[in-house]
């Protein structure tokens, strides 16, 4: 920054000198164009007057105006008489230094002079008057000087205090990058902006957004870790209890029945940390669903196919009404994962004997995916409840991890869908994910 500063003044200033230079040389050359018609003039009058006081005056005024002119290096001039050159100075040669009436420039002696030719076709005199242009070169000259020397002279002590406002202006800057620097990589507390500069308050004001949220999503993965070592602890001491039953028991069906329940609690262990991972995987911000057309139908009678020998096994009676062709956008992978737990859900809590239905509507807005059974179903002031992670209800008498909900939501949120919970009734839950219209097509 002092580096450009810098360099922008100097050019700055280099640009004034060069059109004060330039407007100098112009105002001279107005200057010395007044004077050479003016003495142009002087002499036309002078030498006419001493011709018609006779030829002794003529004679006189010549010697003078020679006299006189000859001590002035810079200007020359000629008078002619039709084709006699009647007067000149010393520097003038004997032909006519200039053959156009008016201002005009030329060269003469080896240097570069400016003229002014008084033709007067009355009287017969014309009058040709001249300066060198060195003279205005050298006044220009002077002029530039004048200006140049105070701007050398001035430089160290400009970038002095260029130097010192840069500084001082950016040191709220550097106590800012020092207050980041500084911080623990678990400090998330708001940065003090009380003493940034304005134009970077809205860049602060954005950190410390950005270390709320971050704030926000590593106490979520803290409770989650806290909560999900608490829900394995349970099935891991089962574990341990029952393989030390089976090890102490004393006939075969006492042992059979231990490890029966050591099954169960593995099984009970396994589909925890399988949703689990599947949570993990979904739950951070950058994840970014990979959108493509899915047929519905085809997705869900994979998953009735894989979930019915649980169905077969407690009697329940599962089915799907589903259009042939709705195909919806969406990340397949995700698609199965709340396909599988929306029908493990509702099998699970399901009694046996009971039913489970899963339906595909589709309306002028929407595609609406629904999974119906017989169970206990919801209490209303519980449904937003069972949507966070490992949340129970009291009293339920299907295992479980409290997640399968949890993902659900999480999966539905990615498609930019809803997800509403209601009364199946007489008696049961009904669970419909919305699909809005721009992420579905239907063909029929």
């Amino acid at each position: 920054m002092l580096f450009i500063l810098l360099t922008a003044f100097f050019l700055v200033w280099m640009v004034a000198v060069g059109f004060t230079t330039w407007n100098t040389r112009h105002r001279i050359e107005q200057v010395l164009d007044a004077q050479l018609v003016q003495g142009a003039n002087f002499l036309w009058l002078r030498v006419k007057d001493a011709r018609d006081r006779g030829e002794d005056a003529l004679a006189e005024v010549i010697k003078d105006t020679e006299r006189t002119f000859s001590r002035i290096e810079s200007f020359t001039f000629q008078v002619w008489d039709g084709r006699s050159l009647i007067l000149k100075s010393a520097n003038a040669p004997n032909e006519r230094m200039s053959s156009r009436p008016g201002t005009g420039e030329g060269t003469m002696n080896g240097g570069s002079w400016r003229y002014y030719y008084r033709v007067d076709a009355f009287d017969g005199f014309d009058v040709i008057i001249g300066v060198e242009d060195d003279f205005s070169g050298d006044v220009v000259k002077a002029v530039a000087i004048r200006y140049t020397w105070p701007m050398l002279l001035a430089m160290p002590f400009v970038g002095l205090a260029i130097f010192y406002g840069v500084t001082r202006g950016l040191a709220p800057l550097r106590e800012l990058a020092t207050q980041i620097t500084e911080r623990s990589p678990y400090q998330m507390s708001p940065i003090d902006a009380a003493k940034v500069p304005q134009e970077v308050e809205g860049i602060v004001m954005s950190l410390n957004n950005l270390l709320a949220r971050l704030e926000e999503a590593i106490e979520g993965e803290r409770r989650f870790t806290a909560n999900a070592s608490h829900e394995l602890r349970t099935p891991l001491a089962a574990i341990h209890v029952q393989c030390q039953v089976a090890l102490r028991a004393t006939d075969s069906e006492e042992r059979d029945r231990a490890l029966q329940q050591i099954s169960q609690s593995v099984d009970r262990a396994t589909r925890m940390v399988a949703q689990l991972l599947t949570l993990a995987r979904l739950d951070p911000d950058t994840v970014e669903s990979i959108l493509k057309p899915i047929n519905l139908r085809r997705l869900l009678e994979e998953e009735v196919a894989e979930v019915s020998p649980s169905a077969l096994e407690k009697k329940i009676d599962i089915g799907l009404e589903c259009p042939d062709d709705v195909t919806i956008s969406a990340d397949s992978e995700s698609l199965f994962i709340l396909a599988r737990n929306l029908l493990d859900n509702a099998i699970r809590y399901t009694p046996e004997g009971g039913g489970v239905t899963t339906v595909v509507e589709q309306g002028d807005d929407e595609v609406r995916l629904s999974v119906t059974d017989t169970g206990p179903g919801i209490a209303p002031e519980e449904r937003d409840k069972v949507l966070d992670r490992f949340y129970r209800i009291v009293g339920s008498a299907s295992s479980g991890a409290g997640l399968g909900l949890s993902i659900v939501n999480r999966i539905v949120e990615m498609h930019g869908a809803r997800l509403e919970l209601s009364d199946n009734g007489p008696h049961g839950l009904k669970v419909t994910v919305i699909f809005p219209r721009e992420h579905s097509t239907v063909s029929t």
